[in-house]
């Protein structure tokens, strides 16, 4: 008789103390997040920008290059040798400055990101705490929630939240 009141007041108060959970689908919020879409704008706008002063800087090259194949046979072997080399040191610039630019843009989208990434964080927080949860699970499609009731999913609750709470700034 002891074990069947000691199991039936475990159970109750197992009942008592359950715990709120949700689950956000990550891949649709970040997706569909307006902060996501305004970096990804901006981040293809500055590399377009980018582009255009490369593209700026490397035709002159290509006509130079153009020149030379066009007047090289009759160059003297010094002459050939010289124009060749500052071209090959023109072209190792033209490298670099590209290569600054991808790494730059590279820099930008993962600072960013992390911006980003901890501004969710910090509002799921704000939410589960507001709404009564004690567990929000991220979940992308491969991810860590096999299964999931259509209730406890509430990505497009805080979505909305969040894109409102971005769209004041």
């Amino acid at each position: 008789m002891k074990k069947l009141l000691v199991i039936v007041v475990a159970l109750i108060l197992a009942s008592c103390t359950q715990s709120k959970i949700g689950y956000i689908d990550v891949e649709v919020l970040m997706k569909d997040y307006e902060a996501t879409k305004q970096l990804e704008d901006n981040l293809k706008a500055k590399q377009e920008k980018m582009a255009k002063e490369l593209d700026s800087l490397g035709a002159p090259f290509q006509i130079k290059v153009q020149n030379y194949y066009q007047n090289a046979q009759r160059m003297s072997a010094k002459k050939r040798q010289e124009t060749e080399a500052a071209l090959q040191q023109e072209n190792q610039l033209l490298q670099l400055k590209q290569q600054e630019a991808t790494k730059s843009l590279q820099e930008e989208n993962q600072k960013q990101s992390e911006i980003l990434t901890k501004r969710v964080d910090s509002f799921v927080a704000s939410y589960a705490k507001a709404n009564g949860y004690s567990l929000i699970l991220g979940t992308a499609a491969q991810g860590t929630v096999m299964y999931g009731e259509d209730a406890m999913n509430v990505t497009d609750a805080l979505l909305e939240k969040l894109n409102a709470e971005f769209s004041k700034e």
